[in-house]
């Protein structure tokens, strides 16, 4: 009986460990996934930043050429 004991004890030892390293490497796919999204989604920002730096330095330059119009 014993030994049967032990047989049953191991194999369930082993599909624990086997389900423990099947999430260890889905966490480790969603951590990738997600560095992968934040880059993504800095590099939308960045592009965002950029095109409101050139919209406003057009911008201003417009309104001062037309003060400048104005004043002459």
């Amino acid at each position: 009986m014993q030994p049967d004991w032990n047989r049953y004890e191991q194999r369930k030892r082993e599909e624990w460990e086997e389900r423990r390293d099947r999430f260890k490497v889905a966490a480790g796919v969603m951590e990738f996934a997600g560095v992968v999204a934040g880059v993504v989604c800095i590099l939308m920002l960045l592009a965002l930043l950029f095109s409101l730096v050139n919209w406003l330095n057009q911008d201003v330059s417009a309104t001062f050429a037309i003060l400048r119009t104005r004043f002459q």
